[in-house]
């Protein structure tokens, strides 16, 4: 049971998460970047990841297919439905694949010209702990907001991490948490009166989603929780 991995956002941020906890499950990051004055969501993981999404739309085969550096770039039509709406949404389905890892990216009321023409100007690298997503022109494609890497750990639940800097840290609660080995835990509920925590370390904040019923227990496992950013 790995007790220490390191896994890297969209945006070049790499997460070092260590502790005697089960770490092995697989992660995804998700950030979103304006491309040409429009958002696109794109999320990042090992091929498993962009297999369920595509999966869960139903997709059995892609009908395009284009060759990028470092990767190759799928694209086919699908009907979303939107269960809690009744709303059906026509949508290219965008699958960029690389070695190990992959990315998916909805696109609404485009076409697989469309689709290209957003990964030219968007570059993506693979390393060997995840995918990284960079600008070809900063005067048209950028980063619209910093990336979160997202992760289960079971006894613990859903853990979503962000870089600590000057604009994440204004998500921190004013009042001060409690003190762990590595960090302050804050308490708070969610919309819905479900719990969850906030743990920040000196270089990360992690949103900690406890599984159903867990909540109780999870604040004394955080204790050996660690995360930080590294270089």
């Amino acid at each position: 049971m790995a007790k220490s991995v390191v896994h890297r956002a969209l945006d070049g941020y790499r997460f070092h998460i260590s502790g005697d906890l089960d770490l092995t499950h697989p992660f995804s990051s998700v950030a979103r970047y304006a491309v040409d004055g429009r958002l696109y969501e794109l999320t990042s993981g090992v091929h498993d990841v962009a297999g369920g999404w595509a999966g869960d739309l139903g997709i059995r085969k892609f009908d395009d297919e284009f060759s990028l550096p470092h990767g190759r770039l799928r694209t086919t039509r699908v009907t979303d439905y939107d269960k809690r709406s009744g709303l059906e949404d026509q949508l290219l389905a965008v699958v960029w694949q690389g070695k190990r890892y992959s990315l998916f990216v909805p696109m609404y009321n485009a076409k697989p010209a469309d689709a290209v023409r957003v990964f030219q100007l968007l570059g993506v690298t693979e390393h060997d702990d995840g995918l990284t997503v960079a600008s070809r022109n900063p005067r048209r494609a950028g980063l619209a907001e910093p990336s979160e890497l997202a992760k289960e750990v079971p006894g613990i639940g859903l853990l979503e991490m962000t870089a600590l800097n000057k604009t994440t840290a204004r998500r921190l609660p004013s009042w001060h948490g409690a003190r762990l080995p590595h960090g302050e835990l804050f308490r708070d509920t969610l919309d819905d009166d479900s719990t969850y925590f906030l743990l920040a370390t000196p270089t990360a904040m992690v949103t900690v989603l406890p599984h159903e019923g867990e909540a109780p227990k999870v604040a004394s496992r955080l204790g050996a929780l660690k995360v930080e950013t590294v270089s």
